[in-house]
């Protein structure tokens, strides 16, 4: 089991960090958390300092050895390529990667690259974090413009900022990084792409080397076999083998074609939502797929979108763009009469489907496509009815994913306001000097924020409106009972939120819900509602997904049950197939009397031999395949071979009432 963070041990002045979790009998920590930050063991305390041990296989401490291991990368590359000029190497959920402006590298030099790291691992080289000024950094890298542009970015002018240096090696990094490469045992190298230097397809191309690393050899070679069984249930390519869906590079790269099998799937969810947005109260509606562009410029997703919307202007000169969200539609609607105070909540739902262009290399298959379509829901509401939406928006999460994967993990995040940036947020500022108080994102403005009554610039933040939304989230999670983590700084600009993540079959984690509280939007439209003492009040606004996108959740459900999908979903639910021509008959009566009842039903009387009919089919994966004989037709029954191969022979009526209860029930577990 995965060690937690956990455990305060108290630094004394000027003792290291590393020698105060060696005085607590620590043993194995790779950095220390103090306060909420972290650092390097080599850190000194400059008072009494209490702090946290970070492990290696805690979350923080598998993102600090991966970022470690991205340097480890590095180094070995300029060893084998002096001529290489590494830009970055951040690490990433399941791994890390580094952009190298080198010569293209093939599977030989990956594997020359992975031998060199495990050598400079073996020599166990201290990892030293050292301050330099601006200037410093300038002259340390000016070998690499890349290095160069960072610290130039980065690095105001009078300024410092930290490097990292193991041997020879030096990089311009925050860190923090492991003590020292001995701590670096178990890595892959995984594969190579090309990207462009800041993603402009104007600049440079990079070598991208992706790869992983692991605390130990164990965790690695799990990794590494749930990887190639990713491979092998990879969405693209079982929908290819299912006849799902189409993608046409030339027609319209990026967005999916669904095939008759696959629209079966993705209507099968639409239906699924419409019964679970029924019983939860939202209203189904439909907008529009196109907007003038002043609903984008007031909504706020131009300023957001704009370089991945697909605008037009017409020969009258009207601008407009195909839409990206569906929010300024849904609020459309709500603001066309007036809403007393007992008329909220309002719930608007809508499988909206949404354009955005992304780049060529960025796209991939269902879970990066250029159109995509969501289970969106937008609630408009009171203050005071946050609470009791959110707790019924998780049980709707709840029944969905219970309801759809059986029995899952599922994480909760609280995604709150960094209180030490409020430029960055949509809040409300009181003038000391008026008592005006006004609303604004001071990152997005131009100009200096002033007071519009007085032109005072002492304004104080007010944080009263995010505490209240948030402490609602809490509350609305605890009531709930459920876990969850807080994480300061991560809110969206216009609210606090919540992110639900779900794990598959191969142990991945996949973000998928997600419900938000938006006091940009109410503000910027104007929404209202008319309170007990009949004057205008804030509506706040909640913005839900469930699926998250039926594309990508189409993906993960395909790569979670490799395609054979429990027997609701299933596009072929019942596969007949006759042992020879002389019951072709009998198998047709078959399929009639099922899909009589609605079940998705095929009799095959091809010229195919009964076994390589049942071959074939396999990478169909049906729900249940079917014989029948002399046996079968005398009896007016079938015999049934589920997915397990388990055979059994049962009435032809019994079969059609035992599969009908699971359709309807939408068991996962196949009950025949």
């Amino acid at each position: 089991m995965p060690q937690k963070d956990s455990g305060k041990i108290v630094a004394k002045k000027g003792l290291s960090f590393a020698d105060a979790l060696k005085a607590a009998g620590v043993k194995n920590a790779i950095a220390a958390l103090v306060d909420g930050a972290e650092y390097d063991l080599s850190t000194i305390a400059k008072q009494d300092t209490t702090l946290e041990p970070i492990f290696p296989d805690s979350p923080r401490g598998l993102k600090i050895l991966r970022h470690s291991t991205a340097h480890l990368l590095a180094q070995a590359v300029l060893e084998l390529f002096p001529e290489a000029r590494p830009n970055a190497g951040p690490p990433t959920d399941d791994g890390f990667y580094y952009d190298i402006d080198m010569k293209p590298v093939n599977q030989e030099d990956l594997e020359r690259i992975e031998e060199r790291m495990h050598q400079i691992a073996s020599r166990n080289i201290p990892v030293k974090r050292e301050e330099l000024s601006r200037e410093e950094l300038l002259k340390l890298f000016a070998w690499n413009q890349y290095k160069l542009d960072k610290v130039m970015e980065n690095v105001p002018e009078g300024g410092s900022s930290t490097v990292y240096r193991q041997g020879d090696f030096v990089d311009f990094c925050r860190g923090p990084h492991v003590p020292s490469t001995g701590y670096l045992k178990a890595f892959r190298l995984l594969s190579i792409a090309s990207t462009h230097y800041k993603a402009d397809e104007s600049r440079p191309m990079l070598v991208r080397i992706y790869g992983t690393s692991f605390p130990d050899e164990k965790s690695l070679k799990e990794y590494l076999k749930n990887r190639e069984e990713a491979l092998k249930r990879d969405h693209r390519k079982i929908a290819q083998e299912m006849d799902l869906l189409v993608f046409n590079s030339e027609r319209a790269p990026g967005f999916p074609f669904y095939t008759p099998n696959g629209m079966i799937i993705r209507q099968e969810l639409l239906n699924f939502m419409a019964r679970l947005n029924r019983q939860y109260g939202w209203e189904e509606v439909s907008t529009p797929h196109i907007y003038r562009d002043v609903i984008w410029k007031q909504s706020g997703h131009y300023a957001k979108y704009k370089p991945n919307m697909y605008l037009f202007t017409l020969s009258d000169g009207d601008s407009y763009g195909v839409k990206p969200m569906n929010c300024p539609g849904h609020i459309t609607i709500f603001e066309r009469t007036p809403k007393s105070y007992r008329e909220l909540p309002v719930k608007y739902c809508e499988p909206g489907t949404v354009y955005r262009y992304e780049k060529s290399g960025e796209v991939g298959g269902l879970t990066r496509p250029r159109m995509f379509t969501i289970d969106d829901g937008h609630g408009f509401m009171r203050f005071d009815q946050i609470v009791g939406e959110v707790k019924s928006i998780m049980e709707m999460v709840k029944a969905t994913f219970s309801g759809i994967l059986g029995h899952v993990d599922m994480t909760f995040d609280l995604s709150v306001i960094d209180k030490n940036s409020p430029e960055n947020y949509l809040i409300t500022y009181h003038c000391n000097k008026c008592g005006t108080d006004v609303e604004a994102r001071k990152a997005a403005m131009e100009e200096e924020l002033v007071c519009p009554n007085c032109g005072s610039t002492d304004l104080s933040p007010d944080f009263s409106t995010w505490d209240t939304a948030t402490d609602q989230l809490r509350q609305a999670l605890d009531e709930s009972g459920l876990e969850y983590a807080e994480n300061p700084g991560e809110a969206a600009f216009y609210g606090p939120k919540i992110d639900v993540h779900v794990r598959d079959a191969l142990g991945r984690m996949w973000q998928l819900s997600t419900i938000q509280v938006d006091f940009f939007m109410p503000t910027n439209f104007g929404l209202y509602y008319i309170n007990s003492e009949s004057k205008h009040d804030r509506v706040i606004m909640i913005h839900r997904a469930i699926f998250g996108s039926y594309e990508r959740f189409m993906a993960i459900l395909i790569e979670h049950f490799a395609g054979k999908f429990p027997t609701w979903l299933a596009p072929l639910q019942a596969y007949i197939v006759p042992v020879s021509e002389k019951f072709n008959d009998y198998a047709i009566e078959v399929e009639k009397v099922l899909k009589g009842s609605g079940i998705r039903a095929r009799a095959d009387i091809g010229t195919e031999t009964m076994n390589k009919k049942i071959k074939i089919i396999r990478q169909m994966r049906p729900s249940y395949i079917l014989v029948v004989g002399e046996r079968e037709e005398q009896g007016r029954s079938v015999s049934v071979r589920n997915r397990k191969d388990r055979t059994s022979v049962i009435a032809l009526d019994e079969f059609r009432e035992k599969i009908l209860k699971e359709i309807e029930k939408c068991s996962v577990e196949q009950t025949i």
